[in-house]
């Protein structure tokens, strides 16, 4: 069937007859070079040699580069981590992975166009800069305006479906993500994400909505697309350069650095709650950042992955986080209408307060939070134990996106040192959905409540039998309770040989449940920590 529409707004087609000889081939080449990778990913989750386990992330990491499509978002999302360690292995991916000659690149321009890319422009940059399923050049109109040309790798589509179907076996080295969860609900999540991310006519509509609600922020520059330009494997759009993340962290200063995580962490609710849109792909490679009079602002490139949630999802989280913070709510109904699934989470149901209390932390204390306090993945390993997974394996495939969204947002605050007030961050759009919060109905279930979890940790210490000091925390103290522990009560602890992180992982066993935590006795003194 001939193309009846403009010549440049025509499809990349991929079963044309070299597409039919070539693609069988290219299949293969890619399913060994995932045999490749699963070997090498291997060798990074079992080596112990801190030198062996950084080559191996090196080669894993070049490896995912090379194979470009899902496997380089991959390692993009290992790059993105509060580990330096892996930051050092796997940060290439997101800058400096090796772009096409533009040999290969500027027929497509051409095909896709129906004109020589040079009439068009008066320069085009021919060295590109790469990007998971494509690469950017940047270009200058006759008319002086800068864009930025993003143009999708041949045969991506393919490599694609290839990697999807790799993803059940090679899910294994990187953490046995196969076993015991959704894999197909997952998988197709990922693969509708990704038919969005292949089709840069939708990218472009997403790009110019998300201008329209989250990019409307004072703080945040989402660049203008060129919709006359743009096509299902081309996507033009005003060229808008700043800061890097690594620049940010080596050349900004505290005050900035702070300013920023403030505004990062403000906007990321004002999109989530008041626009339903997260952008989904916030690696350093998709943002940059200026500084301005008017303080940071937040450059955004990249709208294939765009996560939308609808109003009673927001309105339902929204209330979850609050009900959290007062302890007024039981938490199972929440995460039910959530889409987490009940027969998961029913045996868990005792301990759902202390995870909500420790999985919303930030939001629930009253002061600046230090994300490096966190210590999320320990904390909830201690309290679910063997039942762990029931927790990571019941929520909606869905949710990935909030997750992947919200990770970045912690590890770009953990990066800064930026210790934000949550809870005011969090205020205006309480009272803003107040009414409708007040209006939700949430399922009947059978729950646990928050009354039996302590309010408060005490720390009492006496001397000849004389109180000498006796402080009052809030109970999630007790996960940093070394930081309220004076040098003599520490001291006595290691002659004592008194293994105090084991005494708080036994607190959180137990749920956060009052109780006594520890003593310490001799002829003069005595230190009492306990839970009410």
């Amino acid at each position: 069937m001939k193309w009846q529409g403009p010549a440049w707004k025509r499809p990349l087609l991929l079963d044309d007859q070299w597409g039919r000889l070539a693609m069988p081939v290219e299949s293969i080449r890619r399913t060994w070079n995932y045999a490749q990778l699963a070997k090498d990913a291997v060798k990074v989750r079992w080596s112990h040699d801190e030198k062996a386990q950084l080559a191996a992330q090196k080669l894993v990491a070049d490896r995912l580069g090379r194979m470009r499509g899902l496997p380089q978002k991959m390692g993009q999302m290992m790059a993105f981590s509060a580990d330096p360690s892996e930051q050092d292995a796997f940060g290439s991916l997101y800058e400096s992975a090796d772009p096409l000659p533009w040999s290969a690149i500027r027929p497509i321009l051409q095909t896709a166009w129906d004109i020589d890319p040079d009439t068009l422009f008066q320069e085009i940059d021919p060295h590109g800069k790469a990007a998971s399923l494509g690469q950017v050049h940047a270009a200058t109109r006759h008319d002086g305006r800068k864009l930025a040309i993003k143009i999708q790798y041949p045969g991506i589509h393919n490599a694609v479906m290839t990697d999807l179907a790799a993803i059940g076996w090679l899910a294994k080295p990187f953490g046995n993500l196969s076993d015991g969860f959704n894999l197909e609900g997952y998988r197709h999540t990922i693969l509708e994400g990704l038919k969005t991310e292949l089709d840069y006519r939708q990218e472009a509509t997403a790009q110019a909505d998300f201008a329209d609600g989250p990019g409307r922020s004072p703080w945040v520059i989402v660049p203008r697309v060129e919709q006359e330009l743009s096509c299902e494997n081309i996507l033009v759009s005003e060229w808008i350069d700043g800061e890097t993340w690594q620049e940010v962290q080596s050349q900004w200063s505290p005050e900035e650095k702070t300013v920023l995580g403030r505004r990062l962490l403000f906007w990321f609710l004002e999109s989530l709650f008041e626009h339903g849109q997260l952008h989904a792909d916030l690696h350093p490679g998709n943002v940059r950042f200026l500084r301005t009079s008017d303080g940071p602002k937040i450059v955004l490139y990249d709208f294939g992955s765009v996560y939308h949630m609808n109003v009673t999802e927001r309105i339902t989280l929204l209330r979850y986080i609050q009900a959290t913070r007062q302890q007024s709510e039981a938490p199972l109904p929440f995460l039910v209408a959530l889409g987490f699934r009940h027969e998961l989470l029913e045996p868990i149901a005792d301990r759902l307060p202390a995870l909500s209390r420790v999985l919303l932390e930030p939001f629930c204390v009253d002061h600046p939070y230090d994300t490096s306090d966190w210590r999320l993945s320990e904390r909830l390993n201690d309290l679910l134990g063997d039942e762990r997974m029931n927790f990571r394996i019941a929520g909606p495939p869905g949710l990935l996106y909030l997750l992947r969204s919200f990770h970045a947002m912690i590890t770009y605050l953990a990066g800064l040192d930026a210790k934000v007030l949550w809870c005011r961050a969090l205020q205006s759009h309480v009272a803003t959905h107040q009414h409708a919060m007040g209006q939700l109905n949430l399922p009947s279930l059978p729950t646990q409540d928050y009354k039996a979890l302590a309010k408060h940790l005490k720390v009492q210490v006496l001397r000849d039998g004389q109180l000498k000091a006796s402080v009052t925390l809030a109970a999630a103290a007790i996960d940093r309770l070394e930081k309220f522990l004076d040098d003599e009560t520490l001291r006595r602890i290691k002659q004592e040989r008194i293994d105090l992180v084991e005494i708080v992982r036994d607190v959180r066993r137990r749920g956060y449940v009052p109780g006594d935590v520890f003593e310490l006795t001799d002829p003069h003194r005595e230190v009492k920590v306990w839970l009410e």
